[in-house]
C-alpha cells in the first residue's frame, strides 16, 4: 500500500510494472504501455490504444479487460494517495481489445500524468483477485522479486527475454539496500559495494574524484519548503506569511547546506511550465521589512509558533539556521521532530501551525499541488479562487498556451499570496561505478519527481 507515491515508485515497483505513461525529462506526458491517446470535444472523455506486445509470466496478455481491471481497483482502493488521485474518474470501460475509454466527472489533462505514476502500475489481476499484493508481485516488467525484507533490501531479478522493450532492462540483478548511516554508505560507495547512489550536496566531496567513480548533479524537481498552516493564527495574516518569506536567507542555506543547488522562490522550478522569473525577486533577504511586516500586523514584539513540524529526513543543520534567522525577526518556535512520512500526517492534522519537510514539483504542478495543498495534506485546504485557477490549469479543452498561461497565473497567486515559504530546489549529486551507462539528465522524472526511472541503465562487468 503506497504511502509516498515517491518512495514507493523509485524502490522497485516500477521495475516490476510497466505503467501506462511516463513523464520525460520536460515534464510532458508520453505513453508507456499506452501507444497513442486522445479527449473528446468536451473533455469528459480519455480514449487510449494499449501496445498488443506486453503480456505477464503466465502468457496472460496485458489487454484492455486487464487495464480497467486495474483501474477499477486503483480508484476505489483504500489507498492514502491512489483513490483520491483518480478520483476524477467515473468509469473505465474497454471499447476493444487493446483500446480503453475512461469517462471523467469533469474535463482535467492530468490522468496521462497520474497514471505514469503508483496509479498507473498494472498488475496481472489474479495477484489482486486472489493473491495478496502486498507480499507478492506480478507484473509485466522484466523483473521480479527474488527476496524483499522491509525496510532493508529488496533483490530483483531479471526472469524474463520476451520481455516487450528490448532496449531496456539489462542489468540481470538489481539490489535495492536501506544504509540510513551516511558514513556506512559512503564507504560502501567508495569500496565498491555499490553501484550507483544518491548523495546529499554536502556531501558528495567524501567520494568526488576517486577512481572509478563518476558524479552526475540533477536538478531535481525536488527541494525544502516550510509548509503553512492558514488557519493558525497569526498565519492566517498574509503580512505575517509575507514576513516569513523575508526573514529566510536564501541564498546563504543553498550555499552552505545544498551547494550545487538553485535558490528556491517561488513553487514551479525554473525549466518546467509554471515558472515566472519575475517571481524570483518577491521575497529578497530582508529581517527589517520582516520586522515591519509583523509590526504591521500587530506584533511589533514578535510571535510564538511554539511546536512545528519538523521531518527526520531534514538536512542536518536546516532547522538551526531557520530558527536563527527567525528569531533575528523575532518569529519564535520549537522543532518537533518526526517520521518522514508520518510528519506529512501529523501536519495535515492541524496540529502544527508549520511544517519542515521535502516537497516536489509533483509528476506534474497540479498533481504536486494536489499533495501537498489539498485538503488532506494543509489544514488550511483551499480558496475559491485557487480552486478556479486550478481549474483553469487542468481543463484539457483548453489549448495547451491556455494552461501554461493559467500554471504562470496560479504559480503567482501562491507565491504572492505566501501559502508556503520555499528555500531550496536541491541538485541532488548522484554518484555511480564507471561500469554504468546511460545515466542521463535527460532521463524520464528528472526535473519532477527524479530521475526515478532507471530502467534504461546498464552495467559493464
Amino acid at each position: 500500500m503506497a504511502t509516498s507515491e515517491i518512495a514507493s515508485f523509485r524502490f522497485g515497483l516500477n521495475n516490476i510494472y510497466d505503467r501506462l505513461f511516463t513523464v520525460d525529462h520536460d515534464g510532458v506526458a508520453k505513453g508507456m504501455l499506452v501507444t497513442d491517446w486522445s479527449y473528446n470535444n468536451d473533455g469528459t472523455q480519455l480514449v487510449f490504444n494499449l501496445r498488443e506486445d506486453a503480456s505477464f509470466r503466465d502468457g496472460t496478455p496485458l489487454d484492455a479487460v486487464v487495464v480497467k481491471k486495474n483501474l477499477d481497483r486503483a480508484r476505489t482502493l483504500e489507498s492514502p494517495v491512489v483513490k483520491r488521485s483518480l478520483s476524477a474518474i467515473a468509469e473505465v470501460t474497454a471499447t476493444g481489445p487493446y483500446e480503453v475509454a475512461i469517462s471523467l466527472a469533469k474535463p482535467t489533462d492530468q490522468i496521462p500524468y497520474l497514471l505514469a505514476g503508483p496509479a498507473g502500475l498494472i498488475m496481472n489481476p489474479p495477484l489482486f483477485e486472489t493473491g495478496d499484493p502486498s507480499t507478492t508481485a506480478d507484473g509485466s516488467g522484466a523483473y521480479s522479486v527474488e527476496s524483499w525484507a522491509s525496510n532493508e533490501k529488496l533483490v530483483l531479478v531479471h526472469d524474463r527475454e520476451d520481455y516487450w522493450d528490448a532496449d531496456a532492462a539489462k542489468p540481470a540483478r538489481i539490489e535495492h539496500t536501506a544504509i540510513p548511516d551516511f558514513q556506512a554508505f559512503t564507504n560502501a560507495v567508495a569500496g565498491g559495494q555499490i553501484d550507483i547512489g544518491q548523495f546529499q550536496p554536502g556531501n558528495v566531496a567524501a567520494v568526488e574524484g576517486r577512481d572509478g567513480l563518476v558524479t552526475v548533479p540533477v536538478e531535481h524537481g525536488v527541494g525544502m519548503e516550510l509548509a503553512i498552516n492558514r488557519n493558525a493564527k497569526p498565519l492566517d495574516d498574509l503580512r505575517v506569511r509575507r514576513a516569513l518569506n523575508h526573514a529566510i536567507d536564501r541564498e546563504t542555506i543553498t550555499e552552505a547546506l545544498y551547494p550545487g543547488s538553485r535558490v528556491r522562490s517561488q513553487f514551479v522550478p525554473q525549466g518546467l511550465p509554471g515558472f515566472d522569473e519575475s517571481l524570483e525577486d518577491v521575497y529578497p533577504y530582508n529581517p527589517e521589512k520582516a520586522k515591519a511586516l509583523l509590526a504591521e500586523a500587530g506584533h511589533p514584539d514578535g510571535i510564538d509558533l511554539g511546536e512545528i513540524a519538523v521531518s527526520s529526513a531534514t538536512t542536518p543543520g536546516l532547522v538551526d539556521v531557520v530558527q536563527e534567522q527567525f528569531a533575528a525577526v523575532g518569529v519564535r518556535f520549537e522543532p518537533r521532530v518526526l517520521d518522514g512520512v508520518e510528519v506529512y500526517t501529523q501536519f495535515a492534522s492541524g496540529r502544527y501551525p508549520l511544517m519542515v519537510g521535502f516537497s516536489s514539483a509533483g509528476i506534474s504542478f497540479a498533481a504536486g499541488l494536489n499533495t501537498r495543498i489539498g485538503p488532506t495534506q494543509n489544514p488550511a485546504g483551499t480558496t475559491p479562487e485557487y480552486d478556479a485557477l486550478i481549474a483553469q490549469v487542468t481543463d484539457s479543452r483548453r489549448t495547451e498556451d491556455e494552461r501554461t498561461a493559467s500554471k504562470v497565473e496560479l504559480n503567482t497567486y501562491l507565491t504572492e499570496e505566501a501559502w508556503g515559504v520555499p528555500i531550496v530546489w536541491i541538485t541532488y549529486p548522484w554518484v555511480m561505478s564507471d561500469k554504468v551507462g546511460n545515466f542521463s539528465t535527460d532521463m524520464d522524472y528528472a526535473t519532477t519527481w527524479g530521475p526515478y526511472d532507471l530502467r534504461d541503465l546498464t552495467k559493464t562487468e
